[in-house]
């Protein structure tokens, strides 16, 4: 197994206050990486050979494009692609967003949009349908990210919104997961698309690994909307180096068993112990989050003997 992609959360701060925001940004001031914690980050991203995508995001981080840029031009010996996710605001200026897309159109893999009722309050789409315009006619792929509850907003709107542009990009539509800010709606509000006594609840990263680098610089073992509101920190880059933080992952049987047989082992195991879990589910993270909100579980594993007796058998 290895990892190829990793996220680099550049900021927790955001020009929005999205109710959805998985992990509440915008609504505190918060921490920025400054160009030495990049440098670290990067540094340790050229020693990992298997690493060849990174992908910008935060909290909002084209509220520092300089430092977007500085890892724009960062010398790697090979060929690493970079994508960067944002909520858009700034293709409200046309000739300013036409002179940034252009000038790293050879740099930028693609450009993640997010954008849905909930950033309607403080993004234009008119911001949106200017960066697609800009990013095709310069042939960088972009997508629309948006997220939804029940009897609101439907992807349907989205595509109205954007008019004839949007048939120049591509979608991730998905349910609102409860987590972060998005705690606080009420129960029936939420689009629940899994059932964890009959679907196959697999993690995200079993298909596609990858690793998230936060502006604390902790180390997470995937990039889950929901990863940095439980306890699965594996490492940090100011006490360890990112090769030994990865084989920390690929060492850890709670990681192990995630990523080669998914949920399941844990579900046969709550269910041995008659211990209630959440049945209806908007995404496999959701029960990840209740798993690893703390330690409860961890401490289950430790006294059933979970991976002794597993090794046994």
């Amino acid at each position: 197994m290895e990892f190829n992609n990793v996220a680099i959360l550049l900021t927790e701060n955001c020009n929005a206050r999205c109710e959805m925001c998985c992990d509440s940004r915008g609504h505190v001031v918060g921490k920025t990486l400054d160009i030495d914690e990049i440098d670290l980050i990067l540094q340790n991203i050229y020693d990992v050979r298997s690493i060849n995508h990174i992908s910008i995001t935060g909290g909002e981080p084209m509220l520092y494009k300089d430092r977007i840029e500085y890892i724009l031009n960062y010398k790697f010996d090979r060929k690493v692609n970079i994508s960067l996710k944002s909520n858009g605001f700034w293709g409200k200026d046309y000739s300013k967003a036409e002179k940034f897309i252009s000038k790293y159109a050879k740099k930028i893999s693609k450009i993640s949009l997010s954008y849905d009722e909930f950033h309607i309050p403080f993004i234009n789409v008119d911001s949106l349908r200017n960066i697609i315009k800009i990013s095709t006619k310069n042939n960088i792929p972009t997508e629309v990210v948006a997220c939804f509850i029940k009897d609101s907003m439907k992807p349907g709107d989205i595509l109205d919104m954007l008019g004839d542009d949007s048939y120049y990009t591509d979608y991730y539509f998905q349910p609102v997961i409860k987590t972060g800010s998005a705690s606080k709606f009420d129960n029936d509000k939420y689009i629940k698309l899994l059932d964890a006594d009959s679907d196959v609840l697999a993690c995200i990263s079993t298909s596609d690994p990858d690793l998230t680098i936060n502006p604390n610089l902790d180390v997470f073992p995937c990039c889950s909307q929901v990863i940095e509101n439980t306890i699965l920190k594996i490492g940090n880059l100011k006490e360890s180096n990112l090769i030994d933080i990865i084989q920390s992952i690929l060492h850890n049987e709670v990681f192990c068993t995630l990523f080669t047989e998914g949920f399941t082992p844990f579900l046969n195991l709550l269910n041995k112990n008659d211990i209630n879990y959440p049945k209806k589910l908007a995404s496999p993270c959701e029960f990840c989050e209740f798993l690893f909100k703390s330690d409860w579980f961890l401490k289950i594993l430790e006294n059933e003997k979970f991976y002794s007796s597993s090794k046994k058998q």
